[in-house]
């Protein structure tokens, strides 16, 4: 049908033959809506490749490998490859071990042409993102709703303000426009995983909207690569309390503060004259922390309202300042 858009679905692998069937089987199972899988394997020595091969012969039209060159060793590297060989109106992003709901890509595409439409057009970045529930490695329920588990503020953790230091969107949840992976472009070398950056560029350039849905069931199996994390005060407090772990986290959030802060520089790098005035001041406010002493980072991180997702992480990130 002429003027019906293109979707790509951009699939990264990388030793996962115990959950991609089902993933695969969720794939096919999408209702409602064309679309094209890009797959991308980075060097996987288990069955991965030859699970993706059957795939591939059963659905020639619909999708397509890319060769494995050299391996990137990293899931934002094996991604970038991918966003850099899609060409489609519309893109989703699928890790290997979740499960989608039959309507996650209709849905997901409706939601970003109603973004599209809010934001005045098709040449604005935009990107979606559903919620998922949590379910363990044989894929029982563990939690009807990731955003509930995780004690999420979605309307608050969406400004650039606070998607400098936390993400919320996951990257197996959303879909971007062409606007979006264009403006994206190639990923930097201190990015921290793609989606940050997307998100990081929609936040910065366009629009993002939070999809009440819960399309995915987020499978939970010890080797997730970033995956749910419950903050508990009542565990928090008591750790906290103890000078070894008082140590490590203050090591740990050195490190942390470094990695943020060459993303964010590398942020301000290539988008710096596109953005507003107060997004250009946060971002460099953010990526100069490292170079300021405790006072000073405190007065600057108060002053740009940089906090995380709860009051107690925020507080924690303060203290250890």
């Amino acid at each position: 049908m002429a003027g019906t858009p293109s979707i790509d679905i951009l699939l990264a692998t990388y030793n996962g033959a115990r959950f991609l069937p089902e993933l695969l089987s969720s794939l096919d199972s999408q209702a409602g809506v064309d679309f094209r899988v890009l797959v991308r394997d980075d060097g996987s020595t288990d069955g991965t490749p030859a699970i993706l091969d059957q795939w591939a012969a059963r659905h020639p039209d619909r999708v397509r490998i890319l060769p494995t060159d050299v391996p990137t060793r990293s899931a934002a590297g094996n991604f970038g490859r991918l966003m850099q060989a899609c060409d489609a109106d519309y893109v989703l992003f699928a890790d290997q071990d979740d499960i989608w709901r039959p309507n996650k890509v209709a849905r997901t595409l409706a939601a970003l042409q109603a973004a599209e439409e809010e934001a005045g057009g098709r040449s604005r970045p935009a990107l979606v993102f559903c919620d998922l529930a949590l379910v363990d490695a044989d894929g029982c329920p563990l939690h009807a709703s990731f955003r509930t588990f995780q004690g999420m503020d979605v309307a608050a953790g969406l400004r650039l303000e606070r998607l400098l230091l936390n993400n919320l969107v996951t990257g197996c949840a959303m879909g971007v426009n062409r606007a979006a992976l264009s403006a994206c472009g190639p990923l930097p070398d201190k990015v921290v995983m793609h989606d940050w950056w997307l998100a990081l560029t929609c936040a910065g350039l366009g629009t993002i909207r939070a999809m009440p849905d819960c399309l995915i069931d987020y499978r939970q199996h010890g080797g997730n690569v970033v995956g749910a994390k419950r903050s508990d005060p009542l565990d928090t407090l008591p750790r906290l309390a103890r000078l070894s772990a008082i140590i490590d986290n203050i090591s740990a959030y050195r490190v942390w503060l470094l990695t943020l802060g060459g993303q964010a520089e590398q942020f301000g790098n290539r988008f710096g004259d596109r953005l507003s005035p107060s997004h250009r001041a946060a971002v460099a406010a953010l990526a100069g922390l490292r170079r300021q002493g405790p006072l000073a980072r405190r007065l600057t991180a108060l002053r740009h309202g940089f906090r995380l997702g709860t009051l107690l992480q925020t507080l924690a990130f303060y203290a250890r300042m």
